[in-house]
């Protein structure tokens, strides 16, 4: 496959053209897109070739991207034997499209998501009961943090990240202490994508008896201040995960910003 289109049926792919033209107009042209009556805001919804029904909110939010990365790059694939992954734990489950691909590739598995932003909490939701998923994933409706209480969200799409202030346009949402939402057992696949919050996950004591009841680990780390990469890789190194990089972000002045990291160990 050389295009997100061809993960599509075809009945869906000029469809999507459309509709990502029509939004791309909305986007850029506001003013003449008002005019001219275009509806705006509108989801394109249609079932993956294959695949999960999704829904995807155009410009400015990052759906199209997401979708793309997850279901066309597959950044989340990791060599797991399918029938084998039976507890898979998602922190930051964004929209839901992370628990439709896992849903989808482990048959056996079930799935404990946490999601902060309340808009991602009803998409993710919505994603789970339309595919009939309902029955393997469980989704908190909070921050993973290393305490229970109550934290300053930003509104960022799924650049939302935990702060220390109340910001204009900050969202108060319930906070939990991810060592004890996360029940006893083994867990197979550990996903991690919290906007910085990863690193007092990473430094509390308690993650390395988390880490090693984890077969499999896929961070996505945020470089914050003088933390970032060498950090994650050496904490997860030191708990016997072999590491391995992947794609990396720049933000828009061009500075390293984020990036995949894949660990994994012999069990």
């Amino acid at each position: 496959m050389t295009n997100f289109l061809d993960i599509l049926p075809f009945y869906a792919q000029r469809g999507f053209e459309a509709w990502q033209h029509t939004q791309e107009h909305v986007y850029q042209q506001r003013w003449k897109a008002f005019v001219a009556g275009i509806v705006k805001k509108k989801p394109f919804r249609c079932r993956l070739r294959g695949g999960p029904k999704i829904s995807i909110r155009p410009e400015p939010s990052h759906d199209y991207h997401t979708a793309k990365e997850i279901f066309f790059d597959r950044i989340y694939d990791c060599e797991l034997e399918p029938g084998s992954v039976l507890r898979i734990v998602d922190l930051g489950g964004n929209v839901g499209y992370s628990c439709l691909f896992w849903c989808g590739k482990f048959p056996n598995a079930r799935v404990l998501t946490l999601e902060p932003h309340p808009t991602h909490c009803r998409l993710l939701e919505w994603h789970v009961k339309k595919n009939g998923y309902a029955n393997r994933v469980k989704v908190v409706a909070a921050a993973a943090g290393v305490r229970d209480g109550v934290a300053n969200l930003t509104d960022e799409d799924d650049g939302s990240a935990i702060v220390k202030d109340v910001l204009a346009g900050s969202i108060a949402v319930r906070l939990v202490d991810v060592f004890q939402a996360v029940p006893d057992g083994p867990i197979d696949l550990l996903k991690i994508d919290i906007e910085g919050s990863e690193y007092a996950i990473l430094e509390d004591p308690r993650f390395e008896a988390l880490a090693a009841r984890t077969r499999c680990v896929l961070l996505e780390w945020h470089v914050r201040g003088d933390k970032g990469e060498a950090l994650c890789r050496d904490r997860l190194t030191s708990l016997g995960f072999k590491v391995g990089s992947g794609r990396t972000s720049d933000d828009p002045c061009g500075h390293l910003f984020c990036g995949m990291l894949y660990c994994f160990r012999d069990h």
